[in-house]
């Protein structure tokens, strides 16, 4: 009877212990260490005619002249892990409302959705509704907006390499293909079967419902200079093919989960065959919290399950020492710098 109190307490104390690491890897962020050194040298005194970024997280980024403003994504919400594994979500209207305010947005002439998951297209009808703006993407990233109500004439549709003109800028979204989970679950639940939001999509709904919907790489052209956008880790071979740039926007998320080779071909095909010596990283960081709070390395159940946010980072170290010339930067939160 004494052995089988004893083994009891055992399997309690056990049970309790997995319980309190489960809650401590659901509620505490991976920090980047070292790494925020990549801040440093950014340049934070833009001139009124300078192209000017400002990036908020994950690949929400503001980009403006003198004269015209353009939005990426629009991706405010923030969720507890739990819910984003377990439950429903739907876009959090104050803080959207929050993180529009505080950008300070007089106009805003468009707003560009790179695929239709849920943290690239969930939030940006509302950022529509809020602005007036247009919202561009996909057929899937339409049918978003129309779940939301967004009246019909602020949807657009782009096509693959039809170029958009706002303003100065000329936009150009290419068809990529998204980051390829390291997981085979996880793979097959993000990438697996249609990808494509074929009818209104009305939250709450699981994470899950945001089809991808094509992922898009995006060339910004302008008479200061041109750039590229890569949300996501991965690429299409030959599909940006006779582009040059000096600055790539470069999505990591997850990469660190990837196999070297896998890595290594993402730099050929991102920062090798465009040419760049200077890109900045984006997609690195937590889509739990919230969008109030300073920005935040991914929560660690999360980072263990598919980021691999430091082992990421190393293998950009390892890219950097490969290539001599190339300079990475993260961006500031919410501050204006020049590109």
């Amino acid at each position: 009877m004494k052995l089988l109190k004893i083994l009891g307490l055992l399997i309690l104390v056990i049970a309790l212990s997995i319980a309190a690491l489960f809650y401590y890897s659901l509620n505490s962020h991976v920090s980047i260490g070292e790494y925020e050194k990549w801040y440093e040298g950014v340049n934070k005194n833009p001139t009124p005619t300078d192209i000017k970024i400002q990036f908020v997280g994950v690949s929400t980024l503001v980009i403006s002249d003198d004269s015209t403003t353009i939005m990426t994504d629009g991706f405010f919400s923030r969720f507890p892990a739990w819910d984003m594994l377990f439950g429903e979500i739907e876009p959090q209207k104050e803080d959207i409302k929050w993180a529009v305010d505080k950008l300070n947005i007089d106009q805003l002439d468009a707003i560009l959705v790179v695929h239709s998951h849920f943290d690239h297209a969930m939030d940006a009808p509302e950022v529509a509704k809020l602005t007036g703006a247009p919202m561009y993407g996909s057929e899937s990233t339409a049918n978003i907006g129309r779940g939301w109500k967004l009246p019909e004439n602020q949807i657009k549709v782009f096509q693959d390499r039809q170029p958009m003109q706002f303003g100065k800028f000329k936009v150009t979204p290419i068809l990529s293909n998204h980051f390829v989970f390291a997981n085979a679950a996880i793979k097959e639940q993000a990438l697996g079967g249609k990808q494509e939001i074929t009818a209104p999509l009305i939250p709450p709904v699981s994470a899950l419902e945001y089809k991808m919907g094509g992922a898009y790489s995006f060339l910004f052209e302008h008479p200061s200079g041109s750039f590229l956008l890569q949300s996501s880790a991965g690429w299409k071979e030959g599909s940006l093919d006779g582009i040059q740039v000096d600055k790539v926007i470069l999505g990591v998320g997850g990469l660190g989960s990837q196999t070297p080779d896998y890595q290594e071909t993402y730099f050929k095909e991102l920062i090798d065959k465009v040419q760049a010596n200077h890109i900045y990283l984006i997609h690195w960081d937590a889509f739990a919290g919230s969008i109030r709070q300073p920005i935040q390395g991914p929560v660690r159940f999360l980072d263990w399950y598919a980021g691999a946010t430091e082992e990421g980072f190393q293998a950009v170290e390892r890219a950097m020492k490969e290539r001599p010339n190339l300079k990475v930067n993260l961006l500031p939160q919410w501050e204006p710098v020049k590109l």
